[in-house]
């Protein structure tokens, strides 16, 4: 098992890819279960989380094009080890998907983790792909 740091701080990439099932509430009104999925890149080309996976399932509420969106993601490193946490955000079509997130736990070498975090997403055109710019810090017991 890879040593951690007791606390620091990270910026670094998401590249996602998103299935969603989509319900219209009324016209403009959508409702989205959402799951994003990929990998994470450490900004510093190693250290915390680099290239770990990430999955984030989640609700989107959407009126003509602009809403909110929440859930809770799952880190999967190397070792197998998780890292949680629970996220929220705002979305608006030409500012993009813009939110904070906060460590819930994990296991292993993640245990009892905490910190707060931000995130700033933008699809890539009208594909199901995008990327993430993930910031923040985490302190471990």
């Amino acid at each position: 098992m890879a040593q951690l740091a007791k606390q620091g701080t990270y910026t670094g990439l998401f590249g996602w890819n998103i299935s969603s099932a989509s319900h219209e509430l009324e016209e403009g009104h959508v409702v989205t279960q959402d799951v994003y999925s990929g990998t994470f890149f450490n900004d510093d080309g190693n250290g915390f989380l680099h290239e770990t996976s990430w999955v984030c399932p989640g609700i989107t509420d959407t009126r003509q094009g602009k809403g909110t969106a929440h859930g809770h993601g799952i880190v999967t490193d190397y070792d197998n080890d998780k890292a949680y946490f629970a996220w929220k955000g705002t979305i608006d079509p030409e500012d993009g998907f813009n939110g904070d997130y906060r460590w819930t736990g994990g296991t292993g070498k993640y245990a009892g983790i905490t910190g707060d975090n931000t995130f700033r997403a933008m699809p890539i055109g009208e594909t199901i792909q995008g990327r993430g710019l993930m910031k923040g810090d985490w302190k471990l017991p």
